[in-house]
């Protein structure tokens, strides 16, 4: 008997060894992407004082406009897909549940109660009849050993992908806000352009009203007069190009509110801010933890690795523990009198699966190495916007600078056309030559305006230096896997 025993715990223990041998963790990714030390482009953004950079409540609190922390207040509460985002969230929490819900054992009951009635007749003798009752009851617990960590695997990887879906959750908010943020620029810039050119419309109206009196009086022709109708016209024309797309953006911003595209927003300011504080960018590597997308991407290769050694451990067999109790009796009162407790174990595992499972083995390795080429790419992508927000905001900053010089230099050029046409040394279309430009001008600086607030916006996207919308990711996870 002694040497049965000696036996079985040998070939136990030959099992347990080279089943770890099996399931060792893979070696760990290297991510194909080399972190600069520093960004190429450099600007300077003005250092803020402590706690100015991420003002509490939100980013956009830097603005100082009330009007636009209530949109985004609201969108964050009303955008749709935000709520997609959350649900898909509430989607993966569940699934961490149900993985969790494995590692346990498990206890089920049944109760049945049966009656039965049967009559018998025989030839020459009358029918008879009978009926009997039954009744039982049963308790069935199971319990699975975790023996190679599958399970244990599987439950860290569903953690690390509800993780990843609240990241996700958290960059759709920080992308939400400067999307409203950027509208509402665009919604104000609109309504600017809009004033500069009734205020336009109206020099142009009164000029060629004295035009028209000047041509009345004979000193100025009636070409003269045609060339101010069109300069007139010129103008008007581009009205209902600016109106059109006042009410494109307000749709666009009314979608982003969870609103029906149509409904009035409410964005009376009238003027662009002028200046606010933007985050540093930091050093690349600052992104890694900063930049939301960049977690999210990380927990997936995390999780993809714990699906390697959860599909390496399905090669193993599984020691299952079971137990039950039945109770039967033919009468309810004497049910718990007659029973069978059964105890037992058993050891399962595979012998033949045509392959399954070692194509299993490779396919999630397959999958973690798409995840870390995805994973090198969000963050050479995120490295890219940075070093793209930080050159846009330096050359627009310059190229609304030459801007404005040019419309100074134009004002100067008008002023000298209008006296030498005052004085006959000169055509009437060299004077309305340079009003056109200078009306341009003024309507382009408008534009050029915006759109530098819009890139100093986008630097607090691309740096992801907001921290926490929702108060309730963390910023990484332990759990053992690639890195």
């Amino acid at each position: 008997m002694m040497r049965y025993a000696l036996i079985v715990i040998v070939l136990v223990s030959v099992f347990f060894i080279a089943g770890c041998n099996l399931i060792s963790p893979d070696p760990a990714a290297v991510m194909p992407v080399e972190m600069p030390h520093a960004y190429v482009h450099q600007v300077d953004t003005a250092t803020p004082r402590a706690g100015e950079e991420n003002p509490a409540g939100g980013w956009w609190l830097a603005f100082g406009v009330d009007e636009l922390s209530e949109l985004i207040q609201t969108g964050l509460g009303a955008n749709h897909d935000l709520k997609v985002l959350k649900a898909q969230a509430d989607q993966a929490l569940a699934d961490v549940k149900s993985e969790q819900s494995n590692v346990g054992p498990t206890l089920d009951y049944s109760l049945e109660g049966e009656r039965n009635y049967s009559q018998f007749k025989a030839p020459g003798q009358s029918s008879s009849s009978d009926h009997d009752h039954s009744y039982s009851a049963s308790l069935i617990a199971g319990y699975t050993l975790d023996l190679w960590g599958k399970n244990r695997a599987d439950v860290n990887a569903s953690e690390l992908e509800y993780l990843a879906a609240l990241q996700d959750l958290e960059d759709g908010a920080l992308t939400l806000s400067t999307d409203i943020a950027d509208t509402w620029v665009d919604i104000v810039s609109v309504r600017t352009r809009i004033q500069v050119l009734t205020r336009q419309i109206e020099a142009n109206r009164m000029t060629l009203k004295l035009q028209e009196l000047r041509f009345i009086n004979g000193m100025a022709t009636a070409l003269e007069v045609s060339q101010q109708r069109q300069a007139l016209a010129q103008v008007l024309s581009a009205m209902p190009l600016l109106e059109k797309e006042e009410k494109q953006l307000v749709n666009a911003m009314g979608l982003s509110l969870g609103q029906t595209p149509g409904m009035p927003v409410a964005v009376s300011t009238i003027d662009l801010p002028q200046t606010f504080l933007v985050p540093q960018p930091g050093i690349p590597a600052d992104l890694l933890e900063n930049r939301a997308d960049i977690r999210a991407a990380r927990m997936r290769l995390e999780a993809a690795a714990l699906d390697v050694e959860a599909a390496k451990a399905d090669l193993l067999p599984e020691l299952t523990l079971s137990a039950s109790a039945v109770f039967s009796s033919g009468t309810l009162d004497l049910l718990f009198q007659n029973w069978v407790l059964s105890l037992g174990a058993a050891l399962a595992g595979p012998l033949l699966d045509g392959g399954e499972r070692k194509a299993e083995i490779e396919r999630t390795r397959a999958v973690v190495r798409e995840e870390v080429n995805t994973y090198a790419k969000i963050v050479a992508n995120a490295i890219r916007e940075v070093e793209d927000a930080l050159v846009a905001i330096d050359r627009q900053k310059a190229y609304i600078s030459l801007l404005e010089q040019e419309l100074s230099a134009v004002k100067v050029t008008l002023q000298d056309a209008r006296v030498q046409y005052l004085n006959g040394q000169s055509s009437y279309l060299n004077y309305l030559s340079a009003w056109a430009s200078m009306e341009l001008l003024e309507r382009q600086l408008v534009s050029e305006q915006a759109t530098y607030v819009k890139e100093r916006i986008a630097l607090y996207k691309v740096t992801g230096r907001q921290g926490s919308f929702f108060n309730a990711v963390p910023a990484q996870h332990n759990n053992t896997g690639a890195k």
